[in-house]
């Protein structure tokens, strides 16, 4: 069938009505459908078309429903290179003030008070779409190809692509493709999806344009390419409850309640994030008082982390620092923070760092709006004190105050905190009147349950750890507190070396930390300080005082008063990356894939099996400013049965399993792990 309309005023004119788009938005507001709508685009640009959408969305679409739209760019555009007559409206605004840094990967933009998420993937097309995991819960809508996006199309618009726009579909999702070919159509069809043309002509220039839209004929089962990280059922499914309540007023909903174990900074943001996707949490803490492990010290240092390649690792960073910076610069900007972001070097103090920066800075084309070059006199000029070496200037970067963080997670009215409760076991428990499964989680003084239990400590006993195979090592760290009258100047932000030393407020700094392991010591030492010291010292040889100085002032090193340092112990991983996401059926495990051959076809192991409600946040280590956020929206993902918040190559990299399946993989030999 072919139908001419008129092309209007905008391309998202097309859009809208052949996906049907208008129709669609008010169709949310029924009590039955779901409340996010997905649209997904090949290209970007300026963001032209995602803009009149999202408009269009807010001025349609019911309050309480969410747009998320995913764009997949092969330009790694910068916001400055948008031409002026982009469009000028608050969204404009908004969309150009969160912009992301224009480097390869996924990167998330919320905008209007959370109802639009933006998902941009700059790189390769095809491999953006290979990274989204397709669950149920994260089905593309509609979706918009324009061949006039890209300079060589056939690159892009190929089979490899109409099947993985099948992969990420449902029975109703439609299409538009604007320039259409019959390759385009043909490849399209193959694919599964039922195509018709049309023709749209311009009012300006009366040219025409060859469309063609559609809907998928058939659904088709793909295979898992990692079954052993396949994502949990939602929690909301399990217990036959709507992923989008928001709060637990309604008469109909089940009580939709969590247990969270740690209320350090893991524990905190999980906390914070289930409360806002409206669960009812309780923090269950083992100490007298919070953030009483590394989130009690003075200052953490935020910023990315640079690697020659820019490896998993920087990619996994990444993203965790533009978390942190979407959870807390709001509440900092309104003063519920104590810290600033407005930036931080890092002084490259031996060779191996210096020659990685370069490389990073010649190789993958940093931006300056993530990372800027400084020689040693801009260093010390940024400092405000002598610096011994060149660095990176992060203009994003700076310090906060973990406790304040930790404090402002947890007011949530939605949030009770149990202060002196150190857990001593837990296991899962049959509510046969709610047909469904909870968490018993028992404490010397109570005992609690939930739907949701997730640990967010490294201080549970060996016993419980080892249940929950959590591979974590506590690394002792000493910090050193020095008052203003012990620095010959304040530094004007944080810096970090050897260590790191930082501003913290009232003309205090902190500097360390130092890495004691195996050492479990809890008393503060002279050797730990020399060392914090030194390595200041190095880095910026006319910050501190002379030591002889420093002796004799009030509060000395040498008293070591509670005062003068601070010890914490910091939950590391042997591959540094934290571990986060579904507990696995650890026996089931066992069953399917570890006492299996490794060497068949990855299309006959099933996918992996979870504890049901059962998640872990742990093994942040030194960066969990960096870290924690990201978990915590992971996390909350999977209990929702939301789309997830990382590639699928960043999420299996931080999967609890993935330990024990990569030996297993790689024909290692694996203990056996029991479900206990």
């Amino acid at each position: 069938m072919t139908i001419t309309t008129q092309f209007l005023t905008e391309p998202a004119a097309l859009c809208i009505q052949y996906n049907d788009l208008t129709r669609r938005f008010k169709a949310l507001s029924q009590p039955s459908g779901s409340t996010t709508f997905r649209i997904a685009q090949t290209g970007f640009g300026d963001g032209r078309l995602f803009l009149a959408l999202a408009q269009h969305w807010l001025e349609h679409a019911p309050a309480q429903a969410q747009l998320h739209y995913m764009a997949f760019e092969p330009q790694s555009l910068n916001v400055q290179d948008w031409p002026q007559s982009s469009p000028a409206n608050p969204l404009a605004d908004a969309l150009r003030a969160q912009y992301p840094n224009p480097l390869p990967g996924w990167h998330d933009v919320w905008l209007a008070e959370n109802k639009i998420r933006l998902t941009l993937w700059l790189g390769d097309v095809q491999r953006g779409l290979q990274e989204c995991d397709g669950a149920n819960g994260s089905k593309v809508d509609a979706w918009w190809l324009d061949a006039n996006d890209f300079q060589d199309s056939s690159s892009v618009l190929s089979p490899a692509l109409y099947q993985q726009m099948a992969r990420l579909s449902h029975a109703s999702t439609t299409f538009l493709s604007v320039g259409a070919t019959d390759a385009v159509r043909d490849g399209l069809s193959a694919a599964g999806f039922l195509v018709q043309n049309a023709t749209a002509t311009a009012n300006a220039n009366e040219l025409e344009s060859k469309l063609c839209f559609g809907q998928l004929r058939q659904t088709r089962p793909f295979s898992l390419k990692a079954p052993w990280f396949a994502r949990p059922e939602p929690v909301c499914s399990q217990l036959n409850m709507p992923s989008n309540v928001q709060s637990n007023t309604q008469s109909n909903a089940l009580p939709r309640n969590a247990i969270v174990v740690g209320a350090g900074l893991a524990g905190a943001s999980v906390a914070r994030a289930l409360a806002n996707a409206g669960w009812q949490v309780t923090v269950l803490e083992a100490d007298e008082c919070v953030a009483s492990q590394a989130s009690g010290n003075l200052a953490g240092t935020v910023h990315p982390l640079i690697t020659a390649d820019w490896n998993l690792r920087s990619q996994w960073y990444l993203q965790g620092f533009e978390a942190t910076l979407r959870a807390l610069q709001p509440a900092l900007q309104r003063g519920q923070l104590r810290g600033e972001l407005n930036g931080l070097i890092q002084l490259l103090v031996t060779q191996t760092s210096l020659e990685r920066v370069q490389d990073a800075f010649r190789r993958v084309g940093l931006p300056p709006s993530l990372a800027q070059w400084q020689s040693a006199q801009q260093a010390s000029q940024t400092l405000g004190t002598l610096a011994a070496v060149p660095g990176v200037f992060f203009p994003q970067g700076g310090w906060l105050h973990p406790q304040s963080v930790v404090n402002f997670c947890l007011a949530h009215p939605a949030i009770a905190v149990k202060t002196a409760h150190r857990v001593t076991d837990f296991r899962r428990t049959d509510v046969a009147e709610r047909e469904s499964n909870t968490w018993t989680v028992i404490t010397p003084a109570a005992t609690f349950t939930a739907h949701v239990l997730v640990f967010a400590t490294g201080g549970l006993s060996n016993e419980l750890n080892a249940r929950l195979h959590l591979p974590i090592r506590p690394v002792k760290g000493q910090v050193t507190h020095l008052s203003a009258a012990q620095q010959t100047t304040p530094l004007k932000c944080p810096v970090t070396h050897a260590g790191y030393s930082s501003p913290c407020g009232d003309g205090l700094a902190v500097t360390g930390a130092t890495f004691e392991a195996p050492d479990m010591s809890q008393i503060l030492s002279m050797q730990g300080h020399d060392i914090n010291l030194s390595n200041a010292a190095a880095a910026l040889p006319e910050w501190l005082k002379p030591a002889a100085d420093m002796l004799s002032l009030p509060n000395a090193l040498h008293t070591l008063s509670n005062e003068s340092g601070r010890i914490a112990f910091r939950p590391t991983t042997p591959d540094h990356l934290p571990i986060m996401g579904a507990v696995p059926d650890w026996d089931w495990m066992n069953r399917t894939y570890l006492s299996q051959s490794h060497t068949h076809a990855v299309y006959r192991y099933a996918p992996q099996r979870y504890q049901p409600g059962l998640f872990v946040s742990n093994g942040h280590g030194p960066r969990g400013l960096m870290s924690v956020f990201l978990a915590a929206e992971s996390i909350v993902a999977d209990v929702q049965g939301h789309a997830l918040v990382q590639p699928l190559a960043l999420y299996h990299a931080s999967h609890p399993a993935r330990f024990a399946i990569r030996a297993w993989r790689s024909g290692q030999s694996t203990p056996t792990v029991l479900d206990d």
